[in-house]
């Protein structure tokens, strides 16, 4: 009986982990949809449209919870897209569209560095440690 309970129990708390891991993983899909809707804008209301709603995303995705040993890491990633986005709509403010987009690169380039804290383990790391 109590191998049952605790089945139950292991399974109940693994449905909540999946949950969440689903809910950010929908976010980030989301983000990344914003991102290039942002980066294919042809004017500056647009662009800045795009940029509010990706900041919000972002804000959101700041909430989950991530792997405790990544989840500083994680957060001032999403820190410094929130950075990059702040000065690129300033730079849409000063009417530098252009310059906003080349700003809004780096997000891509922060968010290949890191997903990679977020990758699960390859079969030979798991075999033979990294």
């Amino acid at each position: 009986m109590r191998k049952i309970v605790f089945i139950f129990v292991l399974l109940f708390s693994m449905s909540g982990v999946a949950h969440e891991s689903s809910e950010l993983n929908k976010t980030m899909k989301e983000m990344g949809h914003i991102y290039k809707q942002a980066m294919k804008a042809q004017s500056a209301q647009e662009m800045q449209a795009h940029l509010a709603e990706l900041t919000t995303l972002v804000n959101e995705s700041k909430q989950f919870q991530f792997k405790q040993e990544v989840s500083a890491e994680s957060v001032a990633g999403l820190n410094k897209v929130l950075e990059t986005i702040t000065k690129a709509s300033q730079e849409i403010d000063s009417g530098r569209i252009e310059k906003a987009r080349e700003m809004l690169l780096k997000i891509d380039e922060l968010r290949k560095q890191y997903h990679k804290l977020h990758e699960p383990p390859s079969f030979w790391e798991l075999l033979f440690g990294s």
